[in-house]
């Protein structure tokens, strides 16, 4: 599809559970621009679950997010959540490509608990194995049910939206950051979001393993809300301004300590995660973490994490390398992790 109007610019728009956030970026000599950005936050129950529960609501924050860019009719790649996103793993005999889509819906009557004609199938070729002296091809297999797409898609035509390309969002995030991960190394990407926590390794710049767990955001912020007797949005704001997890040793205050039981909660999985994986894989070590998401802002979880799993934890930075052409470029750079599957939605079609 080609670009609209005159704006050369690729926009990722990125429906998230607790925000939708947009970026606008062009080409620019050998690298990437960045020309605008916008948050908007989603009032609770638009999104319930990953579905949409509010159409017109969501349509109008689309609508008002996309104008606030200033390219209104640029070329759109959309993103959405993976909660109600099945995928796979799977390998199939090397073939030529107008048989791999129907060996592929062949495999997928394996994995999906519902008529292959009520879902929508995609797949992506990672790469290419030599077993017992055959070759395979080493696939992703993605499903959802057309009635989840559907509605989105009337949503995004409804605000005005000419979307190029409806992505999951944790698979996003890879394209943006792929610059900080080596070829040589096993690294996890993982996007701790509001709603839930996406864990990806990549080994060799491939994608070898993915897991949603339902332990993000909202659940340290429940957590607080229950144990100081507060209503949700009070104690989100608690999390945000005073929120920490104490790394030093010592006496903890009461939102520390509390933070603390959700997070051990969440290394825990991690760690789980990651024994099945290398088990899987024969691999010994992971040898990088990187935090994406929202809630990887919270003070101290980087040093958390690398204590409890004893492995290095940065935090991504989509922007790297990016020429950043906008007014606030503090504001940029601050709201980074949160911006990374927009980002990673445009690098797709610049790149």
């Amino acid at each position: 599809m080609g670009l609209f109007g005159s704006s050369k610019a690729i926009v990722g728009l990125d429906i998230g559970s607790s925000a939708v956030k947009a970026v606008a970026m062009e080409k620019s000599g050998g690298g990437l621009k960045l020309v605008s950005y916008g948050i908007t936050p989603l009032p609770e129950g638009i999104l319930v679950d990953g579905n949409i529960a509010d159409n017109n609501a969501l349509t109008e924050t689309i609508k008002e997010l996309i104008k606030s860019l200033g390219h209104k009719n640029a070329v759109t790649n959309v993103g959405f959540s993976s909660k109600n996103v099945i995928s796979r793993f799977i390998t199939v005999p090397q073939m030529k490509d107008e048989e791999l889509d129907e060996a592929i819906k062949f495999e997928a009557e394996q994995y999906v608990p519902y008529a292959l004609e009520d879902v929508c199938i995609g797949f992506s070729k990672l790469s290419e194995l030599e077993e017992e002296g055959m070759i395979n091809f080493f696939i992703l297999l993605v499903c959802s049910q057309k009635e989840i797409v559907n509605n989105y898609l009337r949503t995004l035509k409804a605000a005005g939206v000419n979307s190029n390309v409806l992505d999951v969002n944790n698979f996003a995030v890879l394209n943006g950051i792929s610059q900080q991960i080596s070829d040589d190394e096993a690294a996890a990407i993982i996007e701790i979001g509001a709603v839930s926590t996406d864990i990806n390794v990549c080994r060799n710049g491939i994608l070898e393993f993915h897991r949603n767990i339902g332990i993000a955001g909202n659940q340290i912020t429940s957590v607080i809300q229950s144990v100081l007797k507060l209503d949700f949005a009070q104690a989100e704001s608690i999390k945000k301004e005073e929120g920490s997890i104490n790394t030093e040793g010592g006496d903890e205050n009461e939102v520390s300590e509390v933070i603390r039981t959700v997070v051990e909660d969440l290394a825990s999985e991690i760690r789980r995660s990651f024994d099945y994986y290398k088990a899987q894989y024969r691999q010994k070590v992971i040898h990088k973490i990187l935090l994406s998401g929202g809630s990887a802002y919270l003070r101290n979880i980087d040093v958390f994490l690398a204590n409890e799993l004893g492995i290095e934890v940065v935090l991504c930075n989509p922007l790297a390398g990016v020429q950043l052409a906008v007014s606030d470029e503090e504001g940029a750079q601050a709201h980074a992790l949160e911006l990374a599957a927009a980002i990673g939605l445009a690098v797709r079609e610049l790149v």
